[in-house]
């Protein structure tokens, strides 16, 4: 079922309650392990998989939830373990250009948290960057910055105005060589 069929399958007499929860959901595809982890505490079992809960370690930057085709950047903030910085530092190459979906699930809170439907995509995108800081010997935090779907969608493949990017894609083109000279206020003096 679609994200329409489980809102339409909810009965009127929960709606009517307001005793209807939500949590964020999210799947990272991390290359050695993908990662499931919810909002809340403890395992979360809904959508046939099991969603690790991280509780109050995490934030979400704001996720648009428009019918436009954008670019949206979202932020995800983790308080880190040393053991986690550590394998934050060593973890390029396991993070950059993976998949990562944030979901939204719906609780009947009138029967203990129990999930509604199946979890609902909110964002899809990609993880790029992952930087950390540290403040002290007790504050350590990890940042994963994620794109969008369409974030370079029209760009093309080697798509810069550089003379490396025209070299490799034109063997032997010298028609970038000089754009560096161009981009600083230089002067051309024809006679």
């Amino acid at each position: 079922m679609g994200a329409r069929e489980d809102l339409l399958a909810i009965p009127d007499e929960l709606l009517r309650t307001g005793q209807i929860g939500q949590a964020v959901l999210v799947h990272m595809d991390f290359r050695d392990a993908p990662k499931r982890w919810w909002t809340g505490f403890g395992d979360l079992h809904v959508g046939g998989y099991t969603w690790e809960g991280l509780g109050d370690l995490i934030s979400i930057s704001p996720i648009s939830s428009s019918y436009q085709v954008s670019a949206e950047q979202v932020t995800f903030e983790v308080a880190a373990t040393p053991e986690m910085l550590a394998l934050a530092l060593a973890a390029k190459e396991r993070v950059r250009d993976r998949a990562v979906t944030v979901y939204l699930q719906l609780f009947d809170l009138t029967n203990g948290e129990a999930p509604i439907g199946s979890p609902m995509a909110l964002y899809t995108g990609t993880m790029q960057r992952m930087p950390w800081a540290a403040s002290g010997a007790r504050q350590r935090s990890i940042r994963v910055e994620c794109e969008g779907l369409f974030f370079r969608r029209n760009a093309a493949p080697r798509g810069r105005w550089t003379d490396a990017d025209q070299k490799s894609r034109y063997p032997g083109d010298k028609g970038f060589e000089r754009l560096p000279l161009y981009s600083n206020g230089y002067e051309t003096r024809w006679r």
